[in-house]
């Protein structure tokens, strides 16, 4: 059996870190803005895209970690340098037909001259697009890092004035909505902030990305009619900016 192509290999790097999702091919396309047909075929070996962003935002919705980050983005430009069949190309891109007549020495010289020229140049940029994305990756695994907190002090009326001394710190998108229970559509609060706070985590209800983690919190005001809550609700994981869903060392709410 020969070797996997580097095309393949990124292909599979792709369906491992989706597998671990759960998630289907529908569900990713959504959330990263392209076809289903598109992304199948990235996952399937059938194409390249030409730019890293896409994966990236692919490996992010996979809660892919920094290191599995920098792994894709090697797989990639592996795979950046390896030619498409002959079937893929443009007519017009074909221009490499052979000629009757030998070029004359000089001409040949010259030829082999640009293609050092152009494959050291490709050699430098491939060596800069890694360490931009290694530099990315890393801010990218800080924007999507979570603060844990102790000492803290959250009284919670819906739960008889327990208690909460331990948090964590997670940006999140504003305007996000709150609800009663992580299987109830009803709304009870809002976080306006795009940074909140977290106490504790539930399976629930499948979100529009396709998770089921729900977390516990406050939100900064209370639905019109919903005031009794004092703002105390579930928030989907598709709002909250992190890596890892459920959050690392996060206690799970009591059922």
């Amino acid at each position: 059996m020969s070797a996997p192509t580097a095309v393949e290999d990124l292909a599979t790097y792709l369906r491992q870190l989706k597998d671990k999702t759960g998630r289907s091919y529908d569900a990713l396309a959504k959330r990263l803005n392209v076809g289903k047909s598109t992304l199948h075929r990235y996952c399937s070996g059938e194409g390249v895209p030409p730019r890293f962003t896409l994966l990236e935002q692919f490996a992010k919705e996979c809660q892919a970690s920094q290191a599995e980050i920098i792994e894709l983005h090697q797989r990639w430009v592996r795979a950046q340098t390896v030619p498409l069949p002959e079937a893929e190309f443009g007519a017009q891109q074909r221009v490499e037909t052979p000629l009757p007549d030998s070029p004359p020495p000089v001409l040949r010289k010259t030829r082999t001259w640009w293609t050092l020229a152009g494959l050291t140049a490709l050699l430098l940029a491939t060596v800069l697009i890694w360490r931009l994305g290694q530099d990315f990756s890393a801010d990218a695994e800080t924007a999507h890092h979570c603060t844990e907190r102790s000492g803290v002090k959250h009284v919670d009326a819906r739960q008889g004035g327990h208690v909460w001394t331990r948090d964590f710190v997670c940006a999140n998108r504003p305007d996000t909505p709150l609800y009663l229970d992580v299987d109830s559509t009803e709304k009870v609060a809002v976080l306006d902030t795009p940074k909140s706070w977290f106490v504790c985590w539930r399976l629930g209800r499948v979100q529009g990305d396709g998770g089921r983690v729900w977390y516990y919190t406050r939100g900064d005001r209370a639905e019109p009619g919903k005031e009794r809550w004092e703002g105390w609700g579930f928030v989907g994981s598709e709002h909250v900016d992190a890596t890892i869903h459920p959050l690392p060392n996060m206690p799970q709410c009591d059922t």
